[in-house]
């Protein structure tokens, strides 16, 4: 009964609030446009849920999909396998690959999935738990930051928990704050923990940033180079002119938009109705002229995840995030999941534990050093963090900055948004906010049913840091 009930709160809520919603791409994963769209993503949820994060299938139903109550799905824990429907003449299979993750099986066909599955790379060793932060779990045994308001930073922390909106619930499950390298701050919503992996959804695309950023470094990739996708370097083909760099900035003019929601959304066969997702955004033709429009695109991404693997091979490219990222920061529990083709959707699918985004946000707030060592290229946080001549000016290189919105808004309440601040973002109000100048880290992690989580919440934080407050106007 407490399911149809919360069911009928949504319904409730989505007739009150159809059309604001559907002009800000809220209900974008939920009105999929088709049956099977829709059963792929449940399918995918679910087994991603059980196989990956370690969470029960009652949990992710009474969650992450209890806005579906038709939903209908089976479970086969020995072969790791979810088929889920909406109505029964569309079902679609997900299947869990060591190694790989889920993907799902548009055939059918899931033994052939189940036969790409690899040895895991070695991960983080647990031993590494008992380090000092932030390598590992264990306190630095450095003094601890001072010069802070603790009460204002407990009480700002406090409201990104609350439920303002008893209809349009957020759901904050983990809230982190690092402050001069230090966890300064720390909360976790019942049944979530700072072992709980979770979904990063669209913040893999900055972490996909660094993987490119390493291949840089190695000399595998030049971002000025263009896109070697044979079809589009054929004579005559208008692609040839897309560079890495307009992917990485997603002005590469091709005709495709994650908030393309006319007939089958884009964004939908994208990740749920196509064995290969760089396949499927390779094959789309050109709208613009390369270099001249933003369109955020998640296909922008899973696309220079192909070049990567082209440009590694694929032994070396499985083994380059933690060889060459999540070993070396000690995020033990970070990994991806890679489509039907093996291709790492360097997009969406990145799940870690809240400390292990924080250690992620840290090497950006450093530089891309960490701990004396250089990760990533000089000058390439720098370059993710720059917008692009002609804007948006809040959006760089895989990368989010404060808007003059989110600005202007802050200064009229007395906080000091600093120029350097930049931001990773996901879908359902996952952030990760990283400010330099303040040695600030700040990570959020959700679920945000239908709309993004407030800004303004996670910029309140800032109030409690002497950085973060507006100086006061001279007197006279």
């Amino acid at each position: 009964m407490k399911r149809w009930k919360r069911a009928a709160v949504i319904a409730l809520a989505i007739i009150l609030l159809l059309p604001a919603l559907l002009l800000s791409g809220g209900l974008s994963w939920l009105v999929w446009g088709s049956r099977d769209l829709g059963a792929g993503y449940c399918a995918k949820i679910l087994a991603t849920g059980v196989f990956v994060l370690g969470r029960t299938p009652e949990s992710m139903r009474e969650n992450e999909l209890y806005f579906v109550p038709r939903l209908g799905y089976e479970l086969d824990a020995g072969a790791k396998t979810v088929t889920a429907w909406i109505f029964p003449s569309a079902k679609r299979a997900a299947v869990y690959r060591e190694g790989l993750g889920v993907a799902l099986s548009l055939d059918g066909d899931t033994r052939a999935l189940q036969a790409q599955a690899r040895p895991a790379t070695e991960p983080a060793p647990d031993s590494l738990k008992d380090r000092p932060w932030p390598m590992g779990d264990a306190p630095s045994g450095l003094p601890m930051p001072d010069g802070y308001d603790g009460a204002a930073l407990s009480a700002a922390v406090d409201a990104i928990f609350a439920e303002p909106n008893r209809l349009l619930t957020r759901n904050t499950r983990a809230v982190v704050v690092a402050y001069r390298d230090e966890i300064v701050a720390e909360k976790y919503a019942p049944g979530f923990g700072p072992e709980q992996r979770q979904a990063g959804w669209s913040m893999a695309k900055s972490v996909f940033h660094a993987l490119f950023g390493i291949a840089v470094r190695d000399g595998k990739l030049n971002i000025a180079d263009p896109v070697p996708v044979p079809a589009w370097r054929a004579p005559g083909d208008p692609r040839g002119g897309v560079t890495l760099d307009m992917l990485l900035r997603m002005r590469g003019g091709i005709d495709y938009s994650d908030f393309d929601f006319n007939g089958r959304p884009k964004l939908g066969e994208l990740l749920f109705g196509n064995s290969g997702a760089a396949e499927y955004f390779m094959a789309q033709p050109l709208a613009h002229p390369p270099g001249t429009r933003f369109a955020y695109a998640s296909g922008s991404t899973n696309l220079l995840s192909w070049v990567l693997r082209r440009a590694y091979g694929d032994d070396a490219y499985y083994a380059l995030p933690q060889k060459e990222l999540f070993g070396k920061l000690g995020m033990r529990s970070a990994c991806f999941e890679a489509d039907a083709a093996g291709t790492l959707i360097g997009s969406s699918y990145f799940f870690a534990t809240p400390r292990d985004f924080v250690r992620f946000g840290l090497l950006y707030q450093n530089d891309g050093v960490w701990m004396g060592e250089r990760i990533l290229p000089e000058g390439w946080v720098a370059y993710g963090r720059t917008p692009s001549p002609g804007g948006p000016d809040h959006y760089g290189a895989h990368w989010w900055m404060p808007g003059t919105d989110d600005r202007a808004r802050a200064a009229a309440r007395g906080i000091c948004i600093p120029e350097d601040a930049f931001m990773a973002a996901g879908y359902e109000g996952q952030k990760l906010l990283v400010i330099p100048s303040m040695k600030l880290v700040l990570l959020r992690l959700g679920l945000c049913y239908f709309s993004d989580f407030p800004h303004d919440e996670l910029y309140n934080v800032l109030q409690a840091f002497p950085e973060g407050r507006m100086a006061a106007a001279p007197a006279g």
